[in-house]
């Protein structure tokens, strides 16, 4: 197994758990969070040579995109939004 696939592996453990608690603290759909959360994870995923933290750091950086003023969703996964 190549060090990626390991470090994606290993990451995947967590998800769901981050995911839902995301979605519940900033009001919004399961199905916007995950999206969002896949998003942060394939760029850090390309852009990491340490992938230890690349979970914790998207969970960040998903929460800053939702609680941003004038955030919108766009895309297919606008209809899923929830208004805050």
């Amino acid at each position: 197994m190549t060090e990626l696939a390991h470090s994606m592996r290993n990451h995947r453990e967590g998800d769901e758990d981050t995911v839902a608690a995301l979605a519940q603290k900033t009001r919004t759909s399961i199905e916007v969070v995950k999206h969002l959360y896949d998003e942060e994870i394939a760029e850090l995923q390309s852009k990491s040579t340490v992938k230890n933290f690349i979970g914790v750091i998207a969970s960040r950086r998903v929460r800053q995109r939702l609680m941003a003023p004038g955030f919108r969703l766009t895309g297919p996964y606008a209809a899923a939004a929830v208004p805050r």
